[in-house]
């Protein structure tokens, strides 16, 4: 089980090297704050999903707000 979230770690730190250090070379300070932000939060999600924690779905919460504004 934490086999996968080492394998995660290793391709996120290698695409985020790839990634980011471009970015970070052409002083793109917005792309870089948003390309993070986005990077990170698929992180957290993908770590935790290969570790075994169960995720919500969202589309649940989706279909209900949709609804009601329909």
């Amino acid at each position: 089980m934490y086999l996968k979230g080492l394998i995660v770690v290793v391709i996120f730190t290698i695409i985020g090297i790839t990634e980011i250090v471009p970015l970070k070379k052409n002083k793109d300070k917005k792309e870089l704050t948003i390309y993070t932000l986005f990077f990170a939060a698929a992180f957290v999600l993908m770590f935790l999903y290969s570790i075994g924690v169960e995720i919500p779905q969202i589309s649940k919460g989706l279909n209900t707000i949709i609804e009601k504004i329909i």
